[in-house]
């Protein structure tokens, strides 16, 4: 395989997705599963119209009301995986030098590689939490990056950090002309997210997010970017090439789940409050296992004592415990 093709695989996506259903405990599937009730989407009124250039301004309009901006600061995504791809497409250039956090999510350091980017590590260390190193803004200062790629809260540690611990590297990454991302997909977990989200920072900074983790609705491909209206800008026009255009389907249905959002929030606290005390009181019989639990979300990143290939530890015990002829949809 060539250079070019080798720097474009997403090995992790690859793997997970040849995992098939039949495993019995999938922690491939990072989010919750759909409602199984509770949730109302009428196909009655599904318009397969065009009516807007780039996407339904409705959907639009609500997510700006959603986050307390102007719709010309929101752009509406297939997921938070295509908003991803976007901002990256339209601020990456080769060369170009980015700050990526470590441990990640492994789209977000491929992503940079794949537009010609330089990866620079931010190491999130165990012993300290997972917490973000409080020398970053001075770091950004001096290597002058032209994006930081982060996730809050962390994508897999589940740590946190409020608006107050985020400022200063706004502030920096906006001083030096970059760009800071945030993937706020696993915010939904908490109510009244537009307070805790990062598009109240001012400055140079893009938040991501969808209706995938936090709902069980990634089917719908309901994502959006807030950001400034001209990155918002660009990354319409970069879309041209991509997607054309928002489909309707998606827009709808996602339009209808905001109209649901608080019921649909409460059941993502309630699965995180009945069930990471479940993992705690787990984790607490272990002498083999570390952890810390994860302040938002029911994603947590357990250090396995002495393993050092976790692939084919998973993949042995789907193998034992798998059941592929069974599949019980969880919560």
């Amino acid at each position: 395989m060539s250079e070019q093709g080798d720097r474009a695989l997403f090995a992790y996506m690859r793997w997970a997705k040849q995992q098939g259903e039949g495993i019995r405990y999938n922690l491939a599937q990072s989010g919750l599963t759909p409602p199984s009730e509770g949730l109302r989407l009428d196909s009655a009124t599904l318009d397969l119209t065009q009516r807007s250039g780039d996407m339904p301004p409705e959907a639009r309009a609500a997510l700006a009301e959603r986050f307390g901006v102007d719709p010309e600061q929101v752009m509406l995504t297939l997921g938070c995986s295509q908003a991803l791809h976007l901002l990256c497409a339209t601020h990456l250039r080769r060369g170009s030098t980015c700050f990526v956090e470590s441990p990640v999510y492994e789209a977000l350091p491929g992503l940079v590689r794949l537009f010609g980017g330089e990866v620079q590590t931010i190491s999130r260390r165990f012993d300290d939490a997972y917490a973000l190193p409080a020398d970053l803004p001075e770091r950004i200062r001096a290597a002058r990056p032209s994006m930081v790629l982060l996730t809050n809260p962390h994508n897999p540690s589940g740590a946190h950090h409020e608006l107050e611990l985020l400022r200063p590297i706004a502030e920096a990454t906006t001083e030096v002309g970059g760009l800071l991302v945030i993937d706020e997909v696993y915010l939904e977990f908490v109510q009244a997210v537009a307070e805790r989200s990062a598009c109240r920072l001012e400055g140079r900074v893009a938040t991501v997010s969808s209706l995938t983790k936090a709902y069980g609705l990634g089917m719908l491909r309901f994502g959006w970017i807030v950001a400034p209206a001209a990155i918002i800008e660009r990354a319409i026009h970069y879309n041209d090439y991509v997607s054309v255009v928002y489909p309707n389907p998606s827009a709808a249905f996602g339009l209808q789940a905001l109209a649901q959002i608080d019921a649909l929030s409460q059941r993502a606290v309630d699965v995180r409050e009945r069930n990471v005390p479940i993992m705690r009181s787990w984790m607490e019989t272990r002498d083999d296992i570390s952890w810390h639990a994860p302040d938002i979300g029911i994603v947590g990143f357990p250090k396995i004592h002495q393993l050092n290939d976790t692939r084919d530890f998973c993949e042995g015990l789907a193998r034992r415990y798998g059941e592929r002829t069974v599949f019980e949809r969880g919560l």
